[in-house]
């Protein structure tokens, strides 16, 4: 059982705040309560039943040391509180608003300025890096087919067995295997797996999977088929991001994601395919025009999208070098070719001549 599972079935109350969630928010939320209840030596059910500025003065003291350090968990465990405490009777707790006031935290975005979305080249060094079959295929299907890793991580054999033969595989991505889709009103989106990719994945189903049910995990721990978590994915990527010989604190999971755009971007194909294959609203009345369920004019706008490996302008001078030589090579062949028949030719007429002297 999960931790954030433990916590909402020893807490009743928790559990129904949170039942109807998603995963995600499931554990973040109920990890985070637990955590301020213990620091605070309160429960969370006696927490939420304290006089609404007693509440909000307990939840400070735990809040504003997190403002300046870690003002993204300072931010998610006000959230937390706040919808916990409203759960009970509707009641808000007495905070201040976004533009000021002493109980307001602003969180201090650092990640656009140390983002590194890498190139293509860049990727497949970081897919070398992985240190087994498995970890190659996720880090594959992140930047081939640009699925969030929320989605990839409830996929299961079922979803991809029948196909492993064909050479490009089609994912139906609904929003109960990708959460943010419910958000957007967004039923489902067709993406696309080919190539390397593909075959990985096929590789990796040929050995891991060899007995599984189509309920099974796609991809799982070693220990046992439980379902994999983001934060191990997490860890996948920063490790093999610094083997690679980059820096793991300018790249993580999204990364991937945001590569896959950059090689969509690039295709020669409509704006509304690649936003489609991002799993994105479209934007104004294009939403209501577009078919989501052409499979086959996506997956056509998709084989366009190169996202093959390139060969290194070195290899490519190597290689073309080679050529040259072997042009040249050719073309003295064919120069002694041309000097031999001719000599054959003078040698026949020569002895065509002294038979008929003869």
């Amino acid at each position: 059982m999960l931790k954030h599972e433990k916590i909402m079935k020893e807490h009743p109350e928790i559990g129904a705040w949170l039942r109807d969630r998603p995963f995600n928010t499931q554990r973040g939320f109920a990890e985070k309560l637990m955590t301020f209840s213990q620091a605070m030596k309160i429960s969370p059910e006696d927490w939420r039943r304290l006089d609404k500025f007693k509440a909000r003065d307990l939840a400070w003291v735990y809040i504003e040391p997190l403002k300046a350090s870690k003002s993204g968990t300072a931010m998610v465990t006000l959230s937390t509180l706040k919808s916990w405490f409203r759960n009970l009777n509707g009641e808000q707790l007495p905070l201040d608003s976004r533009r000021g006031g002493k109980h307001n935290v602003r969180v201090i975005a650092k990640k656009a300025t140390i983002e590194h979305i890498p190139s293509k080249e860049e990727v497949y060094r970081i897919v070398d890096m992985a240190g087994n079959l498995r970890d190659k295929a996720i880090l594959l299907m992140l930047f081939r087919s640009g699925i969030r890793v929320n989605a990839l991580i409830r996929l299961t054999l079922g979803m991809v067995g029948e196909q492993l033969s064909q050479e490009i595989l089609i994912l139906r991505i609904t929003s109960d295997i990708d959460t943010k889709l419910r958000g957007a009103g967004i039923p489902f989106y067709y993406t696309f797996l080919n190539g390397e990719g593909a075959i990985t994945l096929k590789q990796f189903c040929q050995v891991a999977h060899k007995k599984s049910k189509p309920e099974t995990p796609l991809f799982y721990t070693t220990s046992s088929k439980h379902l994999i978590s983001e934060t191990w994915i997490w860890r996948v990527v920063k490790k093999c991001v610094g083997r690679a010989g980059m820096d793991p604190k300018s790249m993580w999971v999204h990364s991937f994601r945001k590569a896959f755009r950059k090689v969509v971007s690039q295709a020669s194909i409509d704006d509304d395919s690649k936003e489609e294959m991002m799993g994105h609203v479209l934007k104004g009345s294009r939403e209501a025009y577009f078919d989501r369920t052409d499979v086959e004019l996506l997956q056509a706008a998709y084989e366009k999208c190169h996202f093959e490996r390139e060969v290194p302008k070195s290899e490519v001078s190597k290689l073309r070098a080679q050529l040259e030589d072997e042009q040249s090579k050719r073309s003295l062949n064919e120069a002694r070719v041309d000097r031999l028949e001719k000599e054959l030719q003078d040698t026949r007429q020569l002895l065509r001549g002294m038979l008929e002297k003869k």
